[in-house]
């Protein structure tokens, strides 16, 4: 038995969480509190041992009598029957879920085809730069990959002089594959995630023919594949037509775009692509983005947050209608914390809905919203603010450093603003419940 290194052990406040990362967020697959034994367990496993070696550990750790073994064992068959139940040890499960070569036969994934390098000659051909949730960011290449939402961001000729001072410059370049070397010349030796001939044991793949490095393989389903270099992430987006591959450097201020010729399809698609980018270059600088739907209410941002479905639109509308409340973003809130104060912060990025600004306004408060048949407000814990609110956060969590990143961010923010959970039905009376009890508690 040996664990799944999916799952990370973090501490928050006096709680110990086994919490997913990476591929096992990419499943939505849930974290579970464990107590101080499970997390003795759970170092153990660290390497491949064996059910009876494991007992011998925690007979011996736990001091365990003679009389105490026969529970000892029920307890850790139990525990270890959970973890492989939640898919939290390694072969539990099949992590990966499409049809490619490496769900079916532990065979590498797709090998990167272009050149890691920066071409700098192109970096010198600035086409704009933009501001983007407050952070600066130049953009290189054919301004015709940029996607109109951009043009609202724009920024003239320098940045504030305070911006390039307090935070790095992300720089995104864009290249037509069809004026591009691949870095791998004989197609023939490119592997192809659907070939149906290859079959190994790794799930490791090179960057370009001649390196010797292997990455690690971080997400991979149908839609996207993240490797891990030691100086960068190789990103493949599997269903959005006309993107080839992302180059990005570990701290998110570098991007390189391999796309095919500029179309709508292809600007739409990049327009969403560069979001995944930017988050990596916004964690980096203490900001996440909370999937929301926000309105402003008494010169601050609330953001109504939930699955997909659940009604934060919908609550927002009823919110409009009552109180004349606008919407800030329809869909996603970029929310940090400077100098102990919370806000949120403009990006183009809104989905479906539309609705976004370029502004920087307060965060007043995060209310998370469940389905109910009656109306009800649920008081929350400093525990469950964290979690609650981390969980419903898109920024991507690839390793332990990025969850423990998030984590900070949240527990910060949450502290400053009000948090609780409204269980609710999509009826006016909701909006009255959750709108008087903000003005009773701010």
């Amino acid at each position: 038995m040996k664990r799944n290194e999916k799952f990370v052990v973090e501490r928050i406040n006096d709680s110990i969480y086994l919490l997913p990362v990476g591929q096992m967020i990419a499943e939505y697959n849930k974290g579970i509190k464990i107590n101080e034994t499970c997390e003795f367990i759970w170092k153990q496993l660290e390497h491949d041992v064996s059910f009876e070696e494991l007992i011998d550990k925690c007979a011996q750790y736990f001091d365990a009598k003679e009389d105490d073994m026969e529970s000892l064992i029920t307890d850790i068959e139990a525990l270890i029957k959970s973890l492989r139940d939640r898919g939290m040890l390694e072969g539990s499960r099949n992590i990966f879920k499409c049809n490619c070569s490496l769900c079916r036969n532990g065979a590498p994934v797709l090998s990167p085809r272009y050149e890691s390098i920066k071409d700098e000659k192109s970096l010198n051909l600035i086409v704009g730069r933009y501001l983007i949730g407050g952070l600066p960011i130049e953009y290189y290449g054919d301004k015709e990959y940029l996607y109109e939402s951009f043009e609202d961001f724009k920024v003239d000729t320098h940045f504030p002089e305070e911006k390039v001072k307090t935070t790095s410059v992300m720089k995104i370049q864009v290249s037509d594959i069809t004026t591009l070397p691949l870095s791998i010349k004989n197609n023939d030796e490119y592997i192809d995630a659907d070939d149906d001939e290859i079959s190994v044991e790794n799930t490791e793949t090179e960057l370009g023919q001649n390196c010797k490095e292997t990455a690690t393989v971080l997400i991979h389903h149908n839609e996207l594949t993240v490797l891990d270099y030691s100086e960068e992430y190789v990103l493949f987006f599997h269903l959005l037509e006309g993107l080839d591959e992302l180059h990005l450097s570990k701290d998110g201020s570098y991007a390189h775009f391999y796309c095919k010729k500029t179309s709508d399809e292809v600007r739409f698609n990049l327009f969403h692509a560069i979001r995944i980018a930017f988050l990596i270059f916004a964690l980096k600088n203490r900001k996440v983005m909370l999937h929301s739907c926000s309105l402003l209410f008494n010169d601050k941002v609330w953001a109504f947050s939930a699955p997909s479905g659940t009604g934060k639109s919908t609550h927002c509308e009823i919110w409009k209608k009552l109180f004349d409340t606008p919407v800030v973003n329809g869909d996603l809130n970029l929310i940090g914390i400077e100098n102990g104060i919370p806000y949120v912060y403009g990006t183009p990025w809104c989905g479906t809905s539309g609705v976004f600004e370029n502004k920087k306004r307060i965060l007043g408060g995060i209310i998370l919203l469940k389905q109910a048949s009656l109306n009800r407000i649920e008081e929350l814990g400093e525990e469950n603010k964290i979690l609650y609110v981390q969980q419903r956060l898109i920024t991507s969590v690839w390793d332990k450093a990025m969850l423990e990143k998030t984590l900070e961010i949240v527990s910060e923010i949450v502290n400053k603003i009000y948090v609780k959970r409204l269980y609710c039905n999509m009826e006016d009376d909701a909006g009255y419940l959750i709108h008087d009890d903000i003005m009773k508690s701010c």
